[in-house]
């Protein structure tokens, strides 16, 4: 049976995407998992995959084209079918945006008369009709219930949905900057200062953490983290891998004990779906990426059952893919828990925002020489210091000091890699 193919949905709060280029020509034959069409994002282009095998019999969208999210972009089905049914949705899915909003309009009466204006105002009149379009705006119900809580006059406030829509985020992030509007009044701008407009990855980093520090209540908990053992063990693992081409790395030992530790404590492998904690089944280990233009935090999936050579292998394989621009749908989308490593930057210690709808995050520091205590001698040890960021609407502290005791404990022992 012939089916739509829509936009997918590649991120938490997209809304739209753009048909890069299609990898599949019209009457080309597609099979599930394979990729068909390239999507951008505001933080990435996105190979898409088809969803069921057949004819790919019509490209709806064009590359370069803008859709929003659930549009139908294609239709995939046998070749002997008849299509004709799809030609009414093409005009009535593609070339119209679907909005769920509610116009609030405001009347005529409402609107100051032009001849009650003074002919000393003449040069602030409008036209009727351009002044009646302006005052006509478009968002959805949640965003006007929040906006009359707060008293913000939707007329302030810029729409960043589908046609200008005003949405949740758009009303949360006005609230933000009005709170800091006595602060900021305080500071003398300079017109002379260098304006440099966010690019769309920095737009989407900014409603991403803006949402989750906004509905997340996070709380944190840290620890110190013995990597002695960790780093003998991955020199003495990678001689014996050396042949086949594979070098683990410290993130990757990361991983691993994140693994273990989210099969023993599944909740902070879970999501929130409105009075219910979803577990998810996979564990899908977003790993951030710094870019030229900012973060991604892209996944290594079904990690449940990798070993650390096979960990090792993907996340190589993960970031390679985000430098050319070929990850897939789920790489992009699926993560279910994060690891932000900046030993790199020779940063000791920081804290990271949870990435949306996922529970935790663990934010990990440089390793460092430092003199400890064992059994009453002071010795040299190579020490890590790592933050958890979690939900407090679906764990507790307590919950945070046994999940991030336990990856302490694997990486403090790491012979447990290999059972």
């Amino acid at each position: 049976m012939a089916t739509k193919m829509n936009m997918p949905q590649l991120g938490y709060d997209m809304s739209q995407g753009t048909v890069i280029r299609w990898l599949k020509e019209e009457s080309s034959s597609v099979k599930v998992g394979e990729p068909i069409v390239e999507i951008e994002t505001d933080k990435a282009v996105v190979e898409v995959e088809a969803e069921q095998n057949g004819i790919l019999r019509k490209i709806l969208v064009f590359e370069g084209v803008s859709v929003p999210v659930g549009n139908p972009i294609a239709i995939i089905g046998t070749e002997e079918e008849d299509i004709t049914e799809f030609d009414t949705l093409q005009t009535k899915d593609v070339s119209e945006i679907k909005v769920d909003d509610e116009v609030i309009e405001i009347k005529d009466s409402e609107i100051p008369d032009n001849n009650d204006v003074s002919e000393t105002d003449s040069s602030l009149l409008l036209e009727d009709n351009n002044l009646k379009e302006d005052l006509v705006v478009r968002a959805s119900p949640v965003a006007r219930r929040i906006a009359k809580e707060k008293g913000i006059d939707l007329t302030k406030v810029k729409g960043t949905g589908p046609s200008g829509r005003i949405v949740k985020e758009d009303i949360l992030n006005f609230s933000n900057i009005e709170s800091s509007d006595i602060i900021e009044s305080s500071f003398v701008k300079d017109n002379n200062d260098k304006n440099i407009p966010l690019s769309k990855m920095r737009q989407q980093i900014a409603r991403v953490t803006s949402i989750s520090k906004n509905e997340k209540p996070h709380f944190y908990v840290s620890c110190e983290i013995n990597m002695t053992k960790a780093i003998e063990f991955r020199l003495q693992l990678n001689k014996s891998l050396e042949s086949q081409g594979i070098k683990v790395s410290i993130n990757d030992l990361i991983v691993k004990a994140s693994v273990q530790a989210l099969l023993e404590f599944p909740n902070f492998n879970a999501y929130l779906d409105g009075d219910n904690i979803k577990i998810n089944q996979q564990i899908n280990i977003g790993i951030a990426i710094a870019e030229d233009q900012g973060l991604t935090v892209p996944a290594i999936m079904d990690c449940g059952e990798k070993s650390l050579a096979d960990i090792s292998i993907a996340s190589k394989d993960l970031i390679a893919r985000v430098k050319n621009g070929t990850l897939n749908s789920s790489e992009y989308t699926g993560g279910t828990f994060a690891i932000s490593n900046l030993g790199m930057f020779d940063v000791s210690s920081f804290i990271a925002i949870i990435q949306p709808p996922q529970t935790a995050v663990i934010a990990v520091g440089t390793v460092m020489s430092k003199p400890i205590v064992v059994e009453d001698k002071i010795v040299i040890a190579q020490i890590m210091n790592a933050t958890l960021s979690a939900d407090h609407r679906i764990v507790d502290g307590a919950d945070g000091a046994r999940f991030i005791t336990s990856v302490k404990e694997a990486l403090e022992n790491p012979i447990g890699f290999l059972i």
